[in-house]
């Protein structure tokens, strides 16, 4: 057989060749284009004052996150990540809330909320937070013309709630749904070939059932009940108000609804979820009242939004110091190799872990886990570095944050502490494979795959049927994954394995169940685990550093002054057409990103509907 590449070959390389030197070059043009445009926007300006007795202005439009993902500068230019939310980091947020408490300057926090996207455990931080601001005497008010669930639940943590007349407050409570494929793969001759140890696994159910099954729903109602619990406790302390006027019948809310002569926001006044009805010039005419004008212009609030305070407050440098605690962030899917910020890669998140080990100034670890799993080899990988951080003296505490099961628990469980919140969504211990092939769809085509091998593995391909053999050598290699996942829980958790295997069974918990049942140790936020970390490495003066994938200097200028130059940028509606076709492929979509070299996957899909 010739050594030497054929021309098709070498046409392919250069073609390949040809279109990444294309696109590095339109990268670059690009970010120098908005380069230019922030120049131009920002030119001759400093910072943006911190008005004297002002307001600072949090809009709440986004989805919280705890590390932001790359920006493509060619889907920012033609529009493709329009239907994209806002990113809004959390440590920036909670930076920005705690140091205007301080600061003599902020006379107190406005709240405007928008569309934001956040799990219930991001929310309570956020909430302390603002609790924290108010124990230093400021007010907090909240402004808005509609609220639904997320956004009710921080603004019941405000001194006023602030309705528009014409607005409504929409409280609909938590459900978990989910679209079962069963039937229409049958239909297009679609073999999904899955695997899987754990009867409350549930992710398998898409493709094999048409509908919820008892054990699902039996976990699905236990969870939620605990997440709607802390929901309407915490609202009902914050505004007064009895929790259960918050879980109504559809009869109730008419009843109240005829008693407000169908005035939602009417409504909204009378069950106590809001303060006040007032017009936006009526809510602006109040800030003005209670903050003033700037001196130059008698018509403009004193006050400074979120990005111009956050350029103020936010460290400009690394901490320098001997003694420090690193925050790695383990946030989105676990996949394999490196993976850009905003995802957990196998090989990339085990570098940052591995940075920390070697970097002598670093005493402890945090890690800051945000993830319904993935891959099982990546979470191994990942897991091994947490041990080499315990084997070289360096504490590790895991902070959980809004998820963190399967592949999340995964990589939690060896540290030295686990916290998490009370509505935290864990567990989720158990263990799938996913496998589909096309022989059926195929031959509907008239297309066959046929050969020789020199074994029964050589013949696997997606378009021939699984060997039985091959089926049951999946099966056996799950069940060695799920018997080491409890053997490893029971090991680091100090449990015995058979009270361990009688609670995980794929089962999702909450951060308050998961306490109860041991699983985790402390409820707490990210600062607390901080703290926790510090003393165990004897530390009682201490930097926090978090360490994570290096950011370009253009990444670092287009997330910084995205917002900024948006209004520059053409905006390019998404086709009706490329909208269904993206909902149908949504499942293969997200097959394709199961990239585990043994089909063996940590993963809780479940969790992502209660994102």
């Amino acid at each position: 057989m010739s050594t030497q590449p054929s021309l098709f070959k070498r046409l392919l390389r250069f073609t390949g060749s040809l279109i990444n030197t294309t696109r590095k070059v339109i990268v670059n043009l690009v970010f120098f284009a908005v380069l230019a445009l922030v120049i131009v926007a920002f030119s001759g300006d400093e910072l943006e004052p911190v008005p004297d007795g002002g307001a600072l202005v949090l809009k709440m439009d986004g989805i919280l996150v705890e590390q932001k993902r790359p920006i493509d500068p060619i889907e920012m230019l033609t529009g493709r990540n329009d239907d994209q939310p806002r990113e809004i980091l959390m440590a920036d947020l909670l930076l920005a809330i705690d140091e205007a408490a301080s600061d003599d300057r902020i006379a107190g926090i406005v709240l405007k909320p928008g569309q934001l996207i956040a799990g219930l455990a991001k929310l309570e931080e956020i909430g302390a937070a603002l609790e924290r601001f108010k124990a230093s005497g400021k007010p907090v008010i909240a402004q808005a013309g509609w609220l639904d669930q997320r956004n009710y639940f921080v603004a019941s943590f405000a001194d006023e709630i602030q309705l528009n007349p014409g607005g409504t407050v929409a409280i609909e409570g938590f459900g978990m749904y989910r679209v079962y494929y069963k039937d229409a793969l049958e239909k297009l001759k679609i073999n999904t070939h899955l695997f899987r140890v754990g009867k409350y696994k549930s992710f398998a159910e898409s493709y094999t059932r048409s509908g919820m099954s008892d054990e699902a729903r039996e976990a699905n109602e236990a969870l939620l009940g605990d997440l709607w619990g802390d929901y309407s406790r915490r609202v009902g302390e914050n505004r007064d108000v009895d929790p259960a006027s918050l879980t109504v019948s559809l009869a109730e809310l008419n009843a109240r609804m005829d008693a407000a002569g169908g005035d939602f926001g009417l409504m909204a006044l009378e069950g106590g979820l809001v303060d006040r009805l007032m017009t936006d010039i009526e809510m602006r005419e109040g800030l003005i009242e209670r903050f003033g004008t700037e001196s130059e212009d008698e018509h403009k609030i004193k006050a400074i939004g979120f990005d111009g305070y956050l350029a103020h407050v936010k460290p400009m440098m690394e901490p320098q110091g001997d003694n420090q605690i690193a925050v790695v962030v383990a946030k989105g899917s676990i996949l394999n190799g490196d993976q850009p910020a905003g995802t957990i890669g196998g090989v990339s998140t085990s570098r940052l872990l591995r940075e920390a080990r070697q970097d002598d100034k670093v005493k402890a670890v945090v890690l800051r886990v945000d993830s319904g799993g993935g891959s099982a080899y990546a979470s191994e990988q990942i897991r091994q570095e947490v041990l080499a951080l315990k084997a070289a003296g360096k504490p590790v505490i895991a902070s959980m944050g809004s998820v963190a099961a399967s592949g999340g628990y995964w990589i939690s469980a060896s540290t030295d502490r686990i916290f998490a919140q009370p509505t935290t969504i864990t567990g989720s211990i158990g263990i799938i494979g996913l496998i589909t092939t096309f022989e059926d769809s195929a031959a509907a085509l008239g297309i066959y795959a046929d050969g020789v091998g020199t074994s029964e593995m050589a013949g696997l391909s997606v378009l021939r049927p699984l060997p039985d053999g091959f089926k049951t050598l999946v099966q056996k290699s799950l069940d060695k994954g799920y018997q080491d996942f409890i053997e490893l829980v029971a090991d680091s958790r100090g449990l015995p394995l058979a009270q361990v295997d009688e609670m995980a069974q794929g089962r999702v918990w909450s951060g308050k169940a998961a306490l109860e049942l041991g699983l985790v140790d402390e409820m707490g936020t990210l600062e607390d685990a901080i703290e926790t970390a510090a003393s165990l490495a004897q530390l009682s003066d201490y930097e926090t550093r978090v360490i994570g994938p290096k950011v370009s200097p253009e990444q670092e200028m287009l997330q910084k002054f995205l917002g900024a130059t948006a209004t520059w940028l053409p905006q390019v509606e998404t086709p009706r057409w490329q909208q269904v076709v993206e909902a149908l492929s949504a499942p293969l979509e997200a097959q394709l990103q199961l990239d585990d070299p043994n089909h063996r996957y940590l993963l809780c899909l479940e969790c992502d509907s209660l994102l």
